[in-house]
């Protein structure tokens, strides 16, 4: 008789999701950074030919600067209740997360309508309008990372009613709260960059 207890594989430092996450963040932020140095590379040659046009942002991008802000406080509730198995408190600002997502994403369209009013879209007739371009090219790539937290958020939220996130459960919760907080640090700086270069 074989008396061998198979040996059990050894947990891994990091979860996979986690570190799935972290490379995801990565590569995103290499994406950004490659807008934005596009944005600083071509903008004082685009200016020396007159060829950049100078605008404000629009109001509604500062609004949701705000929104940004009281979603990060609102998710890192939600962490916490889930570590100390407040479940009513977890799902509760969970679902205020996500309703605070959408609203910066509707922040984000009203921004896009006020460029359109001024005939600033993706795709301009002048050459000097190509800095709004940029513009929308990276506010347009940033809510794309947004609408994924939104899918994080909405499993989160479906899962905190199935009683599966609680503090022996918090790989997903976790991973929300991480993703989360750095899309919205990420536009905090996105706006503060496209406010001071324009």
């Amino acid at each position: 008789m074989n008396t061998k207890k198979k040996m059990k594989d050894p947990e891994p430092l990091v979860a996979p999701g986690k570190f799935n996450l972290w490379l995801l963040m990565l590569a995103s932020s290499m994406l950004f950074a490659s807008l934005v140095s596009a944005f600083i590379v071509h903008k004082p040659d685009a200016q020396a030919k007159s060829t950049w046009t100078a605008f404000d942002l629009p109001i509604f991008f500062l609004v949701s600067v705000f929104v940004a802000v009281l979603s990060s406080v609102t998710i890192f509730v939600a962490w916490k209740a889930a570590k100390n198995d407040e479940l009513n408190t977890n799902k509760t600002f969970t679902a205020l997360t996500l309703a605070l997502g959408l609203l910066f994403c509707v922040t984000q369209y009203l921004g896009w309508k006020q460029l359109i009013s001024l005939d600033l879209t993706l795709v301009n007739a002048r050459p000097e309008d190509i800095s709004a371009s940029y513009v929308w090219m990276i506010t347009g790539v940033h809510v794309l990372h947004v609408l994924g937290g939104l899918v994080l958020l909405s499993v989160a939220l479906v899962k905190s009613f199935k009683l599966e996130v609680h503090k022996k459960n918090m790989t997903l919760m976790s991973i929300t709260h991480t993703y989360w907080h750095f899309v919205g640090l990420l536009w905090i700086f996105l706006y503060l960059f496209l406010y001071f270069a324009q």
